[in-house]
């Protein structure tokens, strides 16, 4: 056989694997969800945070379902990002550009050790939330 042959099925077979690897983690995070009401991203702000939290948990977890491939309309704020949801599984990259996202969206730094800490969505709007520049009154 040739060896341009071998490589072509060798490469095949990695790319099925890391689709199936992908639909796996991506039916745990589902699995993980399921039973819960579907809430909108206003809904999901109104029903689990403060009215000084609601708008920043909305534009959160708006920013958090373009970068997984997960529907977040069941999510609670207590779930956990990688374990819960499997961020990290789905999308390497995905954990790194949501919070170059959220700095942008919210005109804040977030040093490599605080985003270590921010497990849950709920870590990442209180930490937003004690870090915005608060508007003038």
């Amino acid at each position: 056989m040739d060896s341009w042959l071998i490589g072509l099925l060798v490469a095949g077979s990695i790319v099925t694997l890391v689709m199936i690897q992908a639909w796996s983690e991506k039916r745990r995070a589902l699995q993980h969800m399921r039973g819960r009401p579907s809430l909108t991203d206003v809904e999901f702000g109104r029903q689990f945070f403060t009215l000084d939290r609601q708008e920043i948990a909305s534009r959160l977890r708006q920013i958090l379902s373009r970068h997984i491939a997960v529907d977040v309309s069941q999510l609670h704020p207590g779930d956990k990002l990688v374990q819960d949801i499997r961020m990290d599984s789905l999308d390497s990259l995905s954990t790194v550009e949501f919070v170059f996202d959220v700095e942008r969206e919210f005109g804040i730094l977030i040093p490599n050790t605080a985003a270590e800490q921010m497990y849950t969505l709920q870590d990442v709007v209180e930490y937003v939330a004690s870090h915005s520049p608060k508007p003038m009154v």
